[in-house]
């Protein structure tokens, strides 16, 4: 809200400067000069702002905004006013506005401009000076709705920016868990199952301190250790021929 506030102020301090230039008869003569002078303040500010590498700082596109509507502005004003054949610019410093700024930016810079062309002395072709300022006010919703519009395309490429993020996170953590199950099945499940079967074999090959129970019970934990045995080697070269592919 406060960035509103400051913007407009701006914008809206810009439309009455430019009304007292124009309206004021010793000024309005330089009125030329006064453009010459903006527009070329505006490419000193540029380079000095892309040697300093902040071409677009808040700062920076607030006065460039300033600059834009005030030689807009002069030039409309001493064309013609709203019978000017360059009163179209003013759709474009709207649109342009709308997507730089806070989209409701356009809404109180209109009404400051509907305002400033009301107040200029009136021509005779009072039906195209309606239908101009008619024109302006109809073209500050649609200024506002593709403002709003494209908010919401930076918005989701936003999101978008933070879920490629988050999955770059996932795949580091899944190649991580990966490595930890390759390490587990190759040295902490292999040694283990091993043991096991080394163990199993030594007592399956005394066979007279044994019971027939006891020997069918070790052949089958001998059993199950082996086949566990292939299966940690099968997962293994699984998970590595997934590694490899991926």
């Amino acid at each position: 809200m406060s960035n509103f506030l400051l913007h407009s102020a701006f914008l809206i301090a810009a439309v009455v400067l430019v009304f007292v230039w124009t309206n004021t008869l010793g000024l309005s003569v330089y009125t030329l000069q006064l453009i010459a002078l903006f527009v070329l303040a505006y490419f000193i500010n540029q380079f000095y702002q892309r040697r300093k590498k902040q071409p677009f700082s808040k700062i920076n596109l607030t006065l460039d905004a300033v600059v834009f509507t005030m030689v807009i502005l002069l030039l409309i004003a001493s064309t013609g006013g709203l019978t000017s054949p360059l009163f179209f610019l003013i759709y474009f410093l709207m649109f342009g506005l709308a997507l730089l700024f806070e989209p409701a930016i356009t809404f109180s810079l209109a009404l400051a401009m509907v305002l400033f062309f009301v107040l200029q002395p009136a021509k005779e072709a009072l039906l195209v000076e309606a239908l101009q300022l008619l024109s302006l006010l109809l073209i500050t919703p649609l200024a506002m709705f593709f403002g709003k519009q494209y908010l919401r395309v930076l918005e989701n490429e936003e999101k978008i920016k933070i879920l490629e993020e988050e999955t770059e996170i996932m795949e580091e953590q899944i190649e991580q868990e990966e490595t930890d199950v390759l390490m587990w099945a190759s040295l902490e499940l292999k040694r283990g199952l091993t043991e096991i079967l080394h163990q199993t074999s030594e007592l399956l090959s005394d066979l007279s301190h044994l019971t027939l129970r006891q020997k069918e019970k070790l052949s089958k934990v001998r059993q199950i250790a082996s086949e566990l045995l292939k299966t940690g080697q099968k997962l293994k070269e699984e998970v590595d021929k997934t590694t490899d592919e991926s």
